[in-house]
């Protein structure tokens, strides 16, 4: 009686090894970006959480009998409103306008509410350095007359970066998207 050995022979063995190599080379590509695409997908809801916001925030004031400006809208944490009723911060200002990074801050924060991501810091650029090298934060806000401008540093590892940003005009009530190379989407 001859005992018959089992297992694999070695063209089984390279036939399943070289398959396995041809899968990992067509699925890695579609999962070596994912890290830039789930930063991109934050970015796309924080400035549809801020759309929405202004928009809820709009309509309350139309509710309200459009009241005049500088009237602080309650359910906003206080918000006040421009003349065409956009928020422009917490503080009465004569110009009815967002005139500090704090404003801006003010703004992002009410108008997200819990929805605001965990680290919001203030800064002067568009840079880690600028926002005092917190690497920790998710948003850095900017104050550039007459806007304010929300740049997601969470992205941003180096200086040399440049982050995405939503500018705010609180005039129109306008949001825009720009990636670092320009004005995407309004």
């Amino acid at each position: 009686m001859k005992k018959q050995s089992s297992g694999f022979t070695i063209i089984e063995l390279v036939v399943v090894i070289i398959l396995l190599g041809i899968m990992a080379a067509t699925a890695l590509p579609r999962f070596m970006d994912v890290t830039s695409e789930a930063h991109a997908s934050k970015v796309q809801g924080i400035q549809g959480g801020l759309q929405s916001g202004l928009a809820l925030y709009r309509a309350t004031w139309v509710a309200q009998g459009q009241p005049a400006p500088s009237t602080a809208i309650a359910d906003f944490g206080g918000l006040r409103s421009t003349a065409l009723g956009y928020p422009y911060g917490l503080s009465s200002v004569a110009s009815h306008d967002i005139t500090t990074v704090g404003a801006c801050k003010e703004v992002f924060d009410n108008l997200l509410q819990a929805g605001a991501p965990g680290t919001v810091t203030s800064g002067t650029a568009a840079s880690a350095a600028a926002f005092g090298g917190d690497l920790t934060a998710d948003v850095g806000v900017v104050f550039t007359t007459p806007n304010c401008v929300y740049h997601y540093i969470g992205e941003q590892r180096a200086e040399a970066d440049t982050p995405p940003t939503l500018t705010y005009t609180p005039a129109t009530g306008a949001m825009i998207f720009a990636a670092a190379g320009g004005a995407v989407g309004a």
